[in-house]
C-alpha cells in the first residue's frame, strides 16, 4: 500500500513538472518589427511590429498577433532543424519581386518552424520560375 502511495506521488509531481513546463512554453514568444509588408497563408500584413507565440495545447501552430488589431494568423507549422547553429533567431522570408512571404522562425539554437507554403506563394514562384530569393530578420529571443 506504502509502495502504491508513493508511485502516485511521484507520478502526480511528475504532472505537474510538465503543467509548469507546457505553461512556460505557452508564455514564450517573441517581438519582432517586420519593416515591409507580408503574405502568411491568404493573409496580408503591413509592416510593423508583430508577436509570434505558440499557441495553447496545439504544439503544430503558432499565434502572429499585432498591436494594430489586424486579424491574428494561426500558422501552421513543421519543425525542422538545421545542421549549423544560426548565429541569432530570425524570420525567414521568400521574396518575389516586392511581394514577402513568410517562410521560417528559427529561434537561434538550430530548431526552427517551417511554415508550408501557401497556394499563392506557389503560383508567384511558378510565374517567376524561381524558388524566390531568401531574406532574413534577425531579432533576439525572449524567453
Amino acid at each position: 500500500m506504502k509502495k502504491q502511495g508513493c508511485i502516485l506521488h511521484k507520478m502526480m509531481l511528475g504532472m505537474f513538472v510538465l503543467l509548469a513546463v507546457g505553461i512556460g512554453q505557452a508564455q514564450y514568444g517573441v517581438m519582432v518589427k517586420i519593416p515591409f509588408n507580408f503574405t502568411v497563408g491568404t493573409q496580408r500584413y503591413s509592416a510593423g511590429e508583430y508577436t509570434l507565440k505558440p499557441y495553447g495545447p496545439y504544439q503544430h501552430t503558432v499565434l502572429l498577433q499585432t498591436w494594430t488589431g489586424q486579424t491574428p494568423a494561426f500558422i501552421s507549422i513543421n519543425s525542422v532543424e538545421s545542421r549549423e547553429v544560426p548565429s541569432s533567431a530570425k524570420l525567414v522570408f521568400h521574396q518575389y519581386g516586392a511581394r514577402y512571404f513568410l517562410a521560417e522562425i528559427w529561434n537561434g539554437n538550430g530548431i526552427g518552424q517551417q511554415l508550408t507554403e501557401s497556394r499563392a506563394e506557389v503560383e508567384m514562384a511558378k510565374a517567376a520560375n524561381s524558388p524566390g530569393q531568401m531574406v532574413a530578420l534577425s531579432f533576439a529571443p525572449q524567453h
